[in-house]
């Protein structure tokens, strides 16, 4: 392991498989993914021909898995025998995952409404934690940053040519344009020979500067680049913020156009923002509504073998 990486995270594995059946389905994971749960269990779908009863799919071994390449979340099912994935349903932040009974649980995937029998309560509902916890997460992350860019009456400044400004007004009493009115402008340069150097003839001629020589300072502000023309954005950017909360007028907004551009500096600058807009690394839209009850709960999974 080279020095400042991070060690990988170890996965949650059913206690209910052998050490071979074990180390099987480590293999299958693959490189960089972490099984934060898993459990054998039975897939059943209400397929779309037919919502109204269940229908078996698959038995094995059905993991919560972090998968770091995608940088995603996905509910996964094994078939230890065939020795491959048979069936893959990556988190959506929308995803309703309940639990009509302890050992049966329901949500719905991007085709159909999908149920898992599992062989272990126990197993079940630390399943159930596990996915109930992420999307928490992800609920409450979303929330901070409804709160992030909900503040009021801000602008962005800017002239022709140059990139946006946020600017705030600094106000400090001990600068008065009132204190410096009568303070006369400097009125003896002071002398340079040829090669850029102070002539040393005329340095006692040069007068010392004092407060008469400062003038007074007018219409100072505090300057902070943003990085970005609310006018002209990269359209990528411009969904992103809008999913975000973000309005046009947000984005004229001065205290927000802060917040926004500290937030993508912390996130690696706008050209890391861009790239990650175009990665798609988003979690997929819900799937479409399903109408309807759900068919009746199956029976108990009796240890199926995965």
């Amino acid at each position: 392991m080279s020095r400042g990486s991070k060690p990988r995270a170890e996965s949650l594995l059913s206690p209910l498989l052998s050490p071979q059946e074990s180390d099987k389905l480590e293999e299958m994971l693959g490189r960089r993914c972490t099984s934060m749960a898993s459990a054998v269990a039975q897939l059943f779908m209400a397929l779309p021909h037919s919502p109204s009863s269940w229908s078996l799919q698959h038995t094995g071994v059905v993991c919560f898995v972090k998968d770091n390449p995608q940088r995603s979340y996905f509910i996964r099912m094994f078939d230890l025998k065939a020795g491959r994935l048979v069936w893959e349903q990556e988190l959506y932040d929308q995803l309703l995952y309940s639990s009509p009974r302890p050992y049966f649980h329901t949500f719905s995937a991007d085709d159909c409404q999908v149920g898992l029998n599992f062989a272990a309560p126990q197993e079940a509902e630390t399943f159930q934690n596990a996915v109930g916890e992420k999307i928490n997460q992800r609920l409450t992350r979303q929330d901070k940053k409804i709160n992030i860019v909900n503040v009021p009456g801000v602008r962005l400044q800017a002239s022709p040519g140059s990139f946006h400004m946020a600017t705030v007004d600094i106000q400090n009493p001990d600068i008065q344009s009132s204190r410096y009115r009568s303070m006369p402008s400097p009125t003896t340069p002071l002398v340079l020979n040829s090669k850029g150097k102070k002539d040393k003839k005329n340095k006692k001629k040069a007068s010392k500067l004092s407060k008469a020589d400062i003038g007074a300072p007018s219409g100072f502000k505090h300057v902070s680049h943003v990085g970005f023309d609310p006018n002209n954005l990269d359209p990528d950017l411009c969904n992103l913020l809008s999913q975000a909360g973000i309005s046009e007028a947000d984005m004229r907004d001065e205290k927000v156009s802060q917040l926004i551009y500290n937030v993508i500096e912390q996130s690696g600058g706008m050209e890391a923002v861009k790239r990650e807009v175009h990665r798609g690394s988003g979690p997929p839209p819900p799937p479409p509504g399903r109408h309807g009850p759900l068919p009746p709960v199956p029976v108990p999974a009796s240890n199926p073998p995965p």
